[in-house]
Formats: C-alpha cells, structure tokens, sequence
C-alpha cells in the first residue's frame, strides 16, 4: 500500500502543531516561574518582620507613657488640695507656716564619741533613686530611712559598722560610700 499523499504532510502539521503547544507550554510555565521569583525576591517580607517588631516596641512605649501620664495627673489633682501642698513643704522642704517654728533635734551630748556618726545623720543614707523619689502618703517610711536609723552598713564590707566602732566618717569617706559607681 500506498502512503497517501496527505499522511506524510498530516504528520508533519501535527508534529509543527505539538512542538509549538509545547513550547507555548514551556514559556507559560517559564513566565509563571519568572513572575513568582521575581515577587519573591523584591516583597518586603523582612521590612515587614521589622515594622511589626518595631510597632511591638513602641506600643509598650507608648503604654508605658500612658502610665506615667496618669500618674502625673493624679499628682497633679492631689497637689490642688492644700493640706497636701503643706504636708509636701514641711516633709521636704521643712517649710512651716507662718507662725509656726521649725526645730532639730540633735543627738544627745555624750552618748557617743565625737568620731561616731548620728544614727539620724541624714548623710548616712544613699541617694534616693529617681523612680523612689515620688511623694510619699503621711506615716510611710521608706527602707532607706529605717536602715540607716538602725546602723550605718558599709557597702564594700557587707557588714553593718558597730555604733562604737573607731572608724572615723568624715565627709569624704561619706562621699566615697555615698559614690557606689566608683568600685
């Protein structure tokens, strides 16, 4: 038998048309490749990563600023009433009011030796610490205060100083104690 005159050339259409679905095919799939790497190369997913912990961070900013701010105002509406305004004068500024006079009780004489410091000495006691430094309600009393009326603890020994004891505390070594971030 014969090929008939349209079968070699039918073969060779079919042949052409699938070697072109074909490629079709492969650039379809090359461009849908293409277009995937390329969004994944330029989205911002590490800029994003970086604005959410950057957002994380000032969102606990901004509620710790609101804290502070409600604080602040409720000082503010207690420092409206004057009994406050006075209490406030008398315990830190030692203000009194007008006809009124102030007075210091000082150590006994002789209970202690002249080179021994006064257990009231108010320069026993290290500074206050800034967040510690708010008004105080009346009759509160604060742990620096109880510990330095008690005895005088030397930080470098970790040991409290005996009220008898012959070390002298002059204002320098009171400075130097006070210093702490010098050791």
């Amino acid at each position: 038998m014969r090929p008939s005159p349209d079968g070699p050339e039918k073969s060779r259409v079919t042949r052409r048309r699938s070697r072109e679905a074909r490629r079709r095919r492969f650039m379809l799939g090359g461009g849908a490749l293409l277009s995937v790497v390329i969004l994944g190369a330029w989205f911002p997913a590490s800029a994003l990563l970086h604005q959410h912990a950057d957002l994380t961070t000032a969102n606990a900013q901004l509620s710790g600023l609101h804290r502070q701010d409600a604080a602040l105002a409720q000082e503010s509406k207690n420092l409206e009433n004057a009994t406050e305004i006075a209490r406030i004068a008398r315990e830190q500024y030692q203000l009194v009011s007008p006809g009124q006079q102030a007075y210091e009780v000082l150590p006994p004489t002789g209970a202690a030796k002249a080179s021994t410091p006064y257990a009231g000495d108010p320069a026993l006691s290290g500074p206050v610490a800034p967040s510690s430094a708010s008004v105080l309600p009346p009759g509160s009393e604060t742990g620096t205060t109880a510990s330095a009326t008690a005895s005088h603890a030397h930080p470098a020994h970790g040991a409290a100083a005996p009220q008898g004891s012959a070390t002298p505390h002059g204002f320098f070594s009171r400075m130097v104690d006070t210093l702490e971030f010098w050791r």
